[in-house]
């Protein structure tokens, strides 16, 4: 049996756990011939993100190369975008005509950024998904500040500064307090002739509460910890249309930011979801007790396993378990398990696992944790937060590095150079922003500087 191709599609939190399973176990190695594919030549660890986008955190301190993970590991790994799944032919079309044949598939692609079918929403507005998102926002806010200091009126730097976060959960919520922290504590005392008053930032969530898959008691503690720090939270607002700069609610207010920032939900991609698999109503791959996809009439397939963001396994209330990192790790391991026990002619184990908790950041010193059902807020939650995730990064170096980030992060500010041009981080239309004090027929016929 030696020799079977197992190919694994996605290097994120489930598709990595998978390959260092294989990697790790000698006899594994020799059965299967290791394909890992991904469209980027890195992993990247999500969580940190936000910490990524106001330079608390240093951008490579959160990604590790997946070709230096393989080449210790003894796998092979190719970077390339998944055009196409055939089923049928077991086959894997890629990017430039390129297939790939498998005898074993793992699905671990993860998700996208679900717009809704919001009209406008993927238009004019900014996801934060990726690492490059977070570098981008980090540059773009920093410009702008550049850009208000120079502004001739109030209006305009009030304009200028005005930041909407489109989904109050997790993501939004820690966008929305790194950004309002860097802003207040590292920005405006740089720029002497702006103040608070010209700075806003908003999260507009469609429930009624934010972060409603936390305790009641830590939404309420998120909630009064952002409008202390002088974020505007406003719940039941459901955008139904986004505009260049402004997101129509339902209740027919509109509310407008020079910045919109999207972080509303995820979905699993298209090459997903057109699949001929059964599907959850979100999209997801229904998968069995083993994490073997399902096909429409509920059968299982051996030879494809569904991990990560791509899969509805059950839970243990009856429905599906959450989207999560963790999710994605404790099936990753599973999948890498069974995989290593199949190469030594042992029986498979199902897959279960029970919620360890959940860590929100609320910026420098302060989060809320809830961990194996004991919650946590403030400080000592922050130095949990700070410590939980630094013992899940990949690599010793990468827990030094994001270490040192933190200790130095603790002492001194964020650092505000802004690396990238301004042509990277504006549209043409802003770049030709007037901040003269012109009359509004005049705003776009005055160059504001190049990139």
């Amino acid at each position: 049996m030696a020799g079977r191709r197992l190919l694994i599609l996605g290097g994120g939190f489930g598709g990595l756990d998978v390959a260092r399973a294989i990697g790790r176990a000698r006899d594994a190695r020799e059965y299967w011939e290791t394909l890992l594919i991904d469209k980027e030549n890195f992993f990247q660890f999500n969580p940190l993100l936000p910490a990524v986008a106001v330079g608390s955190v240093e951008t490579r301190h959160i990604v590790y190369p997946l070709r230096a993970m393989a080449r210790h590991r003894h796998i092979r790994f190719q970077k390339n975008k998944v055009i196409a799944i055939d089923l049928a032919r077991r086959q894997v079309r890629l990017h430039n005509d390129l297939v790939e044949p498998y005898d074993q598939l793992v699905i671990a692609l993860g998700s996208v950024t679900d717009y809704y079918g919001v009209p406008g929403a993927e238009a004019h507005t900014r996801p934060f998904k990726t690492v490059v998102d977070a570098m981008t926002l980090r540059a773009r806010v920093v410009e702008l500040f550049e850009m208000a200091e120079q502004a001739e009126t109030r209006e305009q730097r009030r304009r200028l500064l005005s930041f909407v976060v489109i989904g109050g959960g997790v993501t939004g919520v820690e966008v929305a307090a790194e950004l309002i922290e860097m802003a207040r504590e590292t920005l405006l005392p740089k720029y002497p002739s702006l103040d608070r008053s010209d700075l806003t930032v908003r999260v507009l969530e469609s429930g009624d509460r934010i972060v409603n898959t936390a305790l009641p008691e830590h939404s309420a503690y998120v909630l009064r910890f952002l409008e202390r720090r002088g974020v505007d939270v406003r719940l039941g607002a459901a955008a139904t249309r986004v505009e260049p700069r402004a997101v129509h609610l339902a209740d027919g207010t509109v509310v407008e930011g020079f910045t919109l920032i999207w972080t509303a939900g995820v979905r699993p991609p298209e090459v997903i979801r057109d699949l001929p698999l059964a599907h959850a109503k979100d999209g997801r791959i229904v998968v069995d007790g083993r994490l073997r996809a399902l096909d429409p009439s509920g059968t299982p397939l051996d030879d494809v396993l569904v991990i990560g963001d791509c899969a509805a396994a059950s839970d243990e209330r009856g429905g599906y378990q959450p989207r999560l990192a963790q999710t994605a790790v404790a099936s990753g391991r599973r999948a890498g398990d069974n995989l290593v026990r199949r190469a030594r002619g042992l029986a498979p184990r199902a897959f279960s696992m029970k919620l360890k908790g959940y860590i929100i950041s609320l910026g420098k010193h302060s989060s809320v944790v809830e961990l194996m059902g004991i919650p946590f807020s403030g400080r000592l939650a922050w130095l949990m937060w700070a410590g939980y995730y630094l013992i899940q990064m990949v690599g010793v170096r990468k827990q030094i590095e994001v270490g040192l980030d933190h200790l130095t992060h603790l002492v001194f500010e964020h650092d505000s150079s802004q690396i990238l041009s301004r042509r990277q981080v504006l549209s043409d239309e802003e770049l030709n922003l007037s901040l003269r004090n012109a009359p509004p027929e005049a705003q776009h016929t005055h160059r504001a500087g190049a990139a």
